[in-house]
């Protein structure tokens, strides 16, 4: 008898190697999955402009670094510090000078990971999203400024289909070499209702089918119908009952290694994390030989996991 629904997903293997430049942007749950592939030791730099939710502010942010573009009517005060509606609370600093100057230095850092990396993990969050109304702009973080301020709005899913083809056909004339996965946040944003949310998740389900029937370089990982569909279940929730559990990431992940990675690539991960867990070992008592036999096997599984890495 079969008492759950497992998801099937499109195996892709070899697709992640570890010589792989790997970029990951958007929600909190694009840094879940990324933490987990530089735990297993993958090239990766993850959300360089801090946790975006909505398909445009991840949109425009990106553009705005590889075109260095920086709007400073968008700079606001609060308690003595300035922040930018387009990044999130903790990119903040004492004048709009030096706000200007940090903006610069994490809109160079992405444009630099941008055109080296190969691989874009880009996770969407919410299609709901807030209108700074003075400026007519949908904003990243409302930075705690008086709600009467902004207009909360559901966005069109034509227009988004519109805008990012345009997006990423600019992202390949970029970087050629760059593929993307697009997945969905598990997260469920049930603070204004759960018909709200499943409006939400649908268009930016809709989006990302669209992107890959429109582009063979674009490719879905179905993140949030494994969490929904498959777990389906609260005890893989946190007792916010709105992330997933470390249980519920953990099993994303083994199905994300499942489908994108080969038999090298496993070998590799299963070395690597025998490394992890050699250095957070620590030997009973302060015997130096007990660390110089640690330090031995270490140093042996690294001569390991490079011949792996030489051999794939």
């Amino acid at each position: 008898m079969k008492f759950r629904t497992e998801i099937e997903v499109h195996h892709q293997k070899g697709f992640f190697k570890h010589n792989d430049q790997i970029l990951s942007i958007g929600s909190c749950f694009a840094n879940n999955v990324a933490i987990e592939l530089e735990k297993d030791g993958f090239i990766i730099d993850q959300n360089p402009m801090g946790i975006l939710f909505n398909p445009i502010s991840i949109m425009k942010n990106i553009r705005n670094s590889f075109l260095q573009n920086l709007n400073e009517s968008l700079i606001v005060k609060r308690d003595d510090y300035f922040y930018h509606f387009d990044y999130p609370s903790q990119f903040y600093a004492e004048s709009p000078e030096l706000l200007c100057e940090k903006i610069k230095r994490i809109q160079e850092n992405t444009t630099a990971q941008l055109k080296k990396s190969n691989r874009l993990i880009l996770t969407l969050g919410t299609a709901w999203v807030y209108n700074w109304l003075k400026k007519d702009e949908i904003v990243a973080n409302c930075h705690k400024i008086p709600a009467h301020e902004f207009k909360k709005e559901l966005l069109d899913l034509n227009y988004l289909i519109k805008s990012y083809i345009q997006f990423f056909e600019e992202l390949r004339a970029i970087n050629p070499n760059l593929e993307i996965i697009l997945t969905v946040s598990p997260v469920r944003h049930i603070k204004n209702g759960l018909h709200e949310n499943n409006l939400s998740k649908s268009i930016l389900l809709l989006l990302a089918d669209h992107l890959v029937k429109q582009f063979d370089f674009v490719h879905y990982f179905p993140a949030y119908e494994i969490v929904l569909d498959d777990l389906r279940d609260y005890r893989f929730f946190g007792p916010d009952l709105i992330h997933p559990s470390p249980q519920a990431i953990n099993y994303v992940y083994e199905k994300f290694a499942a489908t994108y990675f080969d038999q090298t690539t496993q070998a590799i991960v299963y070395v690597q994390r025998k490394i992890n867990s050699l250095q957070a070992h620590r030997p009973l008592g302060s015997n130096p030989k007990n660390e110089e036999l640690k330090a031995a096997q270490i140093a042996e599984l690294h001569r390991e996991l490079n011949r792996l890495k030489i051999e794939g």
